[in-house]
């Protein structure tokens, strides 16, 4: 399979030569050139950015893979945390960098939600795709004064407007919420409180009343009694937390479709993608590669920069149907 993708690189190098007016000779030292480049990456530093701040889902993912990268090939993966805009700071910055193979983005659901929302103008095709690690299917609502759904449906009818809910304003997580007042004919505050990292603090002072988070991220809370979880935003119960129903069972048929991927700027050199998703490949079978993800239940699920797209594009689907609820919603 890996044999077939590199015939094909080369074949789509010498055609691309070909129609540009060079010669074949041309377009075999130019593949040369390129396979050369790729052997030699990476000598350098390669740094990864994330659209978030240090200590959230995202933060964690990157540092998973910085860690991984570094040891696999003997050179240092360093993750650069460039907050804002539901990280797409973070995706312009890579998007207009250097295509050299040693920046490179990892982004979740918000890389394609921010288009659908109109923050960017762009998504994941604005990118070469290297590959996905992780996919997190253990994504839940939490309270740290509530211990279940129905406790905070009932504090929130008799307060309404009044509880707060914790989260990053441009993310889709605030569709969550408008399928909720919905439904349950309820209304919150919506608190712009950062990444997860941040929502943690906040809720452990009182500042939030509620918010959504890979469990992963706070199941030392969850274990102290200090946060209780109210359900997941899962199609089936998640199997380390069995007596927890999920929030489609209980009215709010809410799915998180999450992954962690990783993207290069367009044009980036094929081969050094190709090494690159190999290697990425190669951790996502390796104990402690996949011990490291367990610690914070990720899900080590690879996905080749291939099928990528229609992964995405599957993806969507859900996501511009919560747009549109949250744009109904907002707008009466």
């Amino acid at each position: 399979m890996k044999r077939l993708a590199i015939v094909a690189i080369s074949l789509l190098l010498s055609v691309s030569m070909l129609f540009a007016g060079g010669s074949k000779e041309a377009a075999v030292v130019d593949d040369a050139t390129l396979r050369a480049e790729a052997e030699a990456w990476p000598n350098s530093a390669v740094q990864i950015i994330v659209g978030a701040n240090a200590g959230g889902g995202i933060d964690t993912a990157a540092r998973i893979i910085a860690k991984h990268m570094s040891e696999y090939f003997g050179t240092s993966f360093v993750v650069t945390n460039t907050s804002g805009g539901a990280g797409s700071i973070a995706a312009n910055n890579v998007k207009t960098a250097k295509p050299d193979g040693y920046t490179f983005l990892v982004a979740h659901e918000a890389l394609l939600t921010n288009k659908i929302q109109g923050t960017t103008d762009f998504d994941y095709d604005a990118f070469d795709c290297g590959g996905i690690p992780f996919q997190v299917f253990s994504t839940c609502l939490l309270s740290k004064n509530y211990s279940t759904f129905d406790e905070l449906i009932a504090a929130a009818k008799a307060q309404p407007g009044v509880l707060k809910f914790g989260t990053e304003i441009a993310t889709n997580d605030t569709a969550v919420i408008a399928m909720i007042e919905e439904e349950k004919d309820v209304s919150f505050q919506l608190i712009d409180a950062g990444a997860v990292s941040d929502q943690i603090a906040a809720m452990m002072g009182d500042h939030i009343d509620f918010m959504k988070a890979p469990v992963g991220l706070v199941k030392d809370y969850v274990a102290s009694g200090d946060f209780h979880i109210l359900g997941f935003f899962n199609e089936e119960r998640y199997d380390a937390y069995p007596d927890v129903p999920t929030m489609k069972e209980q009215g709010i048929n809410f799915i998180v479709d999450k992954y962690f991927g990783c993207f290069f700027p367009k044009g980036t050199n094929p081969y050094i993608i190709e090494k690159f998703s190999s290697a990425l490949e190669e951790m996502c079978n390796d104990p402690d590669f996949k011990a490291d993800a367990d610690a914070v239940m990720y899900a080590v699920a690879y996905i080749a920069p291939e099928d990528m797209p229609a992964y995405f594009e599957d993806c969507k689907v859900r996501l511009v149907e919560y747009q549109e609820l949250l744009e109904s919603h907002y707008s009466m």
